[in-house]
Formats: structure tokens, C-alpha cells, sequence
């Protein structure tokens, strides 16, 4: 098993020039974080996609808490069927490394406060349930965000009542883990449509999953918290009858924008 790489995390994280982990994963700031929260998933998309990074969004999940947004930095893992071999030395290479439990309970090992755990479990649902209640508590306890799961959970009802926490999954069932094992954590790995990197900040939205590159996320909040000023420029303007929806909604003429720079810099004093 790669417990991880950190000579190829390095590599493809090379435009990051911010503080790293142990197993250099880029480790982007709380201040970021926090922020990154009141991004929508159109801001952050737009931002990817101006870089060059197009296939960052999974949306169609089943999202335990709508009305609640998790963000933190990817640690991930990847599962495959189970192929006795390959499952044999999974295991004794984790007992080499005295890890505890199943596979599933590695990678919660892994992880710090403000970390989001990402899983690819190919889609499994029916013995494909990476965590039931005792492992999402472990999960919330280690990193206070929640989970990105491309497969099942089970105890979902427990999960459900869980503070501060949130789960996006792709089914629910009451079977435990069965014939899967895990190769892999912290590396490259595949979820949905969408390429998510050690360190991506994870941003879960009502609308999907957003795996934002590490070195583009002062850019994502930044350019989100200008939308939003713009906005609410905009719209106390049109109340006050000053402009028009239409005149608002369009590139500003070079009169808006120098009465919004005035509005901005006195907002911002």
C-alpha cells in the first residue's frame, strides 16, 4: 500500500509555494478556508475553468444536509475490488505499520483539523459503505468538516443527527464493507468526472463538489468576495432608484464603475 508519495504530491502541487505537511500536502491557510465558504460553486467553476482546470465539478450526489456547506483540504483514498493478493499485502503492510482496524479506519488516521476526506469507491453502495456512525464520528472528531464519499454509508438515521457535519454520498444501505481493498491514500485520484490532488480545497455546496488546486484558492475567494461587493453595490442602487436593473446588470459604464470604486472605497474604510 502507498500510505503516500510525497515527492509526486510535490511535483504536481509544484505552483503551491505555501507551507506543506510532513508528506507534502499543500496545506492552505484556516483565513482561506473560512472564507472559502461563502464562495458559490459558479465562482470557484469559473475560476478552475479560467486556469485550465475544466474537470473539477462532481455534482448528482446525495448530499445529507443541503443547507449546509463543508469545506477542507483533500486527503484521499482509493479502493478497488477485492483481489486476494493484493488485499494480503494491503494488510501486512499495515500491520508492519501498526495501523488498527480495517482499511477504512487508516486514512481516518491521516487526517488533522481541517482536513475533508475524499473516497473513491467506484460508486460501490451494497457492501461498499466506507463509513456507518462510529467512523463518521471518528471523521467529524479528527477534522470537523465532513465527507466526500463516491459510494455507500450506512447508520445514516445517526449520521443524519450529527452537528456541524456533512456528508455527500452516492447511496445509503445497511451492509457493511465487503471485498473492497485500498491501495491507495493521498494520491492522484479519480471521483465522478472530476480530478481531485492531495490538498485541493473541497468546497460542498447544495449544488456538488468543487476540488479547487491549492495555488488557485486566494484567487477563488478573493474574486467571490469582489462578486459579492459588486452585488450588493448594484442592488442598493437599484433601490435607491439610481439605476436600472438592466444599466446593473451588464459590464458597468465608465460612470458606474468610478461611482462604484467611490461606494467600494468608502464601504471598505
Amino acid at each position: 500500500m502507498n500510505v503516500t508519495n510525497p515527492d509526486m504530491i510535490r511535483a504536481v502541487t509544484s505552483a503551491w509555494d505555501g507551507d506543506r505537511d510532513a508528506n507534502g500536502r499543500p496545506l492552505v491557510s484556516e483565513d482561506i478556508l473560512e472564507r472559502m465558504k461563502l464562495v458559490t460553486t459558479e465562482e470557484a467553476w469559473g475560476t478552475c475553468k479560467r486556469s485550465g482546470y475544466a474537470f473539477q465539478f462532481v455534482g448528482n450526489w446525495m448530499n445529507l444536509h443541503p443547507d449546509r456547506v463543508i469545506v477542507g483540504r483533500a486527503v484521499t483514498c482509493r479502493w478497488v475490488p477485492r483481489r486476494p493478493d493484493v488485499h494480503d499485502s494491503i494488510d501486512k503492510q499495515g500491520e508492519e505499520d501498526n495501523r488498527v482496524g480495517f482499511q477504512n479506519s487508516w486514512v481516518i488516521d491521516e487526517l488533522e483539523q481541517g482536513d475533508l476526506i475524499v473516497v473513491d469507491l467506484f460508486g460501490k453502495i451494497y457492501n461498499g459503505t466506507f463509513a456507518g456512525d462510529n467512523l463518521a464520528t471518528a471523521i467529524k472528531s479528527r477534522s470537523s468538516t465532513g465527507m466526500v464519499i463516491d459510494g455507500g454509508i450506512r447508520d445514516t438515521q445517526r449520521i443524519l443527527q450529527m452537528d456541524d457535519f456533512n456528508a455527500f454520498v452516492r447511496g445509503v444501505d445497511p451492509s457493511a464493507i465487503l471485498d473492497v481493498s485500498m491501495p491507495e491514500i493521498n494520491g492522484i485520484t479519480r471521483i465522478g468526472e472530476a480530478t481531485c490532488v492531495p490538498g485541493d480545497v473541497v468546497l460542498g455546496t447544495s449544488s456538488g463538489v468543487i476540488f479547487i488546486p491549492p495555488h488557485l484558492a486566494l484567487e477563488v475567494v478573493e474574486r467571490s468576495e469582489a462578486i459579492r461587493l459588486k452585488d450588493e453595490f448594484g442592488q442598493l442602487r437599484i433601490r435607491e432608484g439610481v439605476y436600472t436593473p438592466g444599466e446593473v446588470d451588464r459590464e458597468f459604464s465608465e460612470a458606474m464603475d468610478k461611482d462604484f470604486e467611490e461606494w467600494k472605497a468608502d464601504r471598505l474604510k
